[in-house]
């Protein structure tokens, strides 16, 4: 049997006493306590329920506790009521949540609750890294928009096909098409983490593991003469920063690691720039020689204190995104009905001007596809490392000169003299490569 209480101006909601005895009938009155001046023997407990009615149903919440017969009735009201109210609010919360984390759910607001959920996840990391929501909300935008509206728990693998027929009629990749895939399978699995303590589990329709193994090879169909000519193309565009973005390309970056370039990862006084673990590949930090040919192009636009290097026009605090180049840079539709004439198409996609510069390095230079992949800002594993040590910077920088210079038929790269910089490393041992081969540049 349990009794409540009834105290003057003391709050005792969702309480009741385990009547064990210990009190008196002279402070009992209709089954409550009227008086709370009372002497324990024993411990006693209190029960604390918490009850809430939620879209017509009463959802509560039972916890009992035990209290030192040494704790006054007044002092355990007072605890008790502290669980009451911490109850309520657990109990408000599991019931929002519980409604919400249902297959009835709209794939919209689990998606928005997801990203939350990876932008605070991310910023509790120690590498710091960020989560690419900008990436995410833009494909999410672009293609996912059958989605939105649709109760998760109908959404299944036709829906997904359906998007991945739309993006390969639009001609893009089958990388791009398979990012379908990679958005939307984390929405579903951070939806099963969420509702599972409610018994509630829906199957993805965005697994991978039935697809065929991507094929990342983009073949290259250019001859090295062929190569010289579409790399003069690029350098003498006539449209400004189209022309210093292709530049940096030329040397070797993603245009991804070129638009996220900030003038704050340019040390002008060293000659290098940094692309930054979070803008590139390998996640590390990636540094590399600022020719004299990228100083031009920085010039070009005009050198700044900070932002990125290469913005949008109408919004400086964004980077140039891959919609305004693809106006300057548009390949041949598969389907004939929509060639254009009057259009020069592009023979490659952008991002084949690394395999353009691997087929140059290799084939017309006989450089290594070790340090092919160094020079492309591949990481460098333990074979490359141990065959050559840390390579420096200025060296793989001096490569990429050298091949610009033949494609080119510039001279931008001096030459030097191998015998001298080593003896000059023997002399002052305290100076790196790059000091010592400015000085044989003076001297010459």
């Amino acid at each position: 049997m349990f009794l409540k209480f009834d105290l003057k101006k003391i709050n005792t909601s969702g309480l009741s006493y385990k009547d064990d005895g210990q009190i008196l009938s002279s402070k009992i009155k209709d089954g409550n306590i009227i008086n709370s001046n009372i002497t324990f023997t024993k411990p006693y407990k209190i029960q604390v329920r918490a009850s809430k009615m939620i879209n017509g149903k009463r959802i509560q919440s039972k916890k009992t506790i035990v209290f030192d017969p040494n704790t006054t009735l007044l002092d355990a009201i007072k605890k008790a009521s502290k669980i009451y109210e911490k109850l309520m609010d657990e109990l408000s919360v599991e019931t929002y949540t519980k409604q919400e984390f249902m297959a009835e759910m709209p794939y919209s607001k689990v998606y928005q609750l997801y990203l939350e959920y990876k932008v605070a996840q991310y910023e509790a990391r120690d590498d710091k890294n960020e989560f690419d929501k900008a990436g995410i909300e833009l494909f999410n935008n672009k293609w996912l928009k059958p989605l939105q509206n649709k109760p998760i728990g109908m959404i299944d693998e036709e829906d997904i096909q359906k998007i991945v027929n739309s993006i390969k009629r639009a001609g893009l990749s089958e990388r791009t098409s398979r990012r379908v895939y990679q958005v939307v399978n984390p929405v579903f699995k951070y939806f099963n983490m969420k509702a599972a303590k409610f018994g509630v589990n829906i199957p993805s329709p965005a697994l991978q593991r039935d697809l065929p193994p991507l094929n990342n090879e983009r073949g290259l169909e250019l001859t090295l003469e062929e190569i010289k000519e579409f790399f003069n193309e690029l350098k003498n565009y006539p449209i400004s920063p189209v022309r210093e973005i292709y530049m940096f390309l030329m040397h070797g970056r993603r245009f991804g690691e070129v638009v996220t370039l900030e003038w704050s990862d340019i040390n002008f006084e060293e000659n290098t720039y940094t692309i930054r673990a979070l803008n590139n590949k390998a996640r590390v930090d990636m540094t590399y020689h600022l020719s004299s040919r990228l100083k031009e192009a920085l010039e070009a636009i005009g050198i700044k204190e900070s932002g990125y290097v290469f913005s949008k026009i109408n919004n400086k605090n964004e980077p140039y995104s891959g919609g305004s180049i693809r106006n300057h840079w548009r390949n041949k539709p598969q389907d004939p009905s929509k060639v254009d004439k009057n259009v020069n198409y592009k023979p490659i996609v952008i991002h084949q001007i690394r395999n353009c510069i691997a087929t140059y390095l290799k084939n017309g230079m006989g450089i290594g596809d070790d340090v092919a992949g160094a020079i492309l800002g591949h990481k460098q594993n333990k074979t490359i490392t141990s065959r050559y040590g840390k390579i420096n910077y200025y060296s793989f920088g001096k490569v990429i000169d050298d091949m610009l210079d033949e494609i080119f038929e510039e001279h931008t790269s001096k030459p030097i003299d191998t015998e001298k910089l080593n003896q000059l490393k023997l002399l002052f041992p305290d100076k790196t490569e790059k000091e010592l081969i400015e000085v044989l540049n003076i001297l010459k």
